[in-house]
């Protein structure tokens, strides 16, 4: 297994330590695998929202050169229909489109 020789700041070395001495992890090197897992694992969900928000984006627009895009009168009727997106998404878990 390669080594490697790091700097901590103090506040980190002293969640090391703690995370060491609750028995949790056998040693630093263990704290900073997991620090690192977790960072790799942040970065594949973030990939992976960028990717999904793109995908959206692009049937948005191929949506909207269709015709079929949304209007609105008023920021106040842009408001109330993405507010009620909100309500639907907590109540149901999924969106329908609906189209004035």
């Amino acid at each position: 297994m390669p080594t490697r020789n790091i700097n901590l700041t103090d506040h980190l070395d002293k969640f090391v330590e703690v995370h060491v001495k609750s028995g949790r992890y056998g040693n630093a090197s263990e704290v900073v695998r997991e620090g690192l897992r977790l960072l790799e694992q942040h970065e594949r969900e973030e990939a992976a929202r960028i990717e999904w928000l793109r995908g959206a984006v692009n049937q948005g627009i191929a949506e909207i050169e269709r015709g079929e895009g949304l209007a609105f009168e008023s920021m106040d009727e842009l408001e109330s229909y993405v507010h009620g997106l909100g309500e639907e998404i907590s109540s149901r878990g999924t969106i329908r489109r609906k189209r004035l």
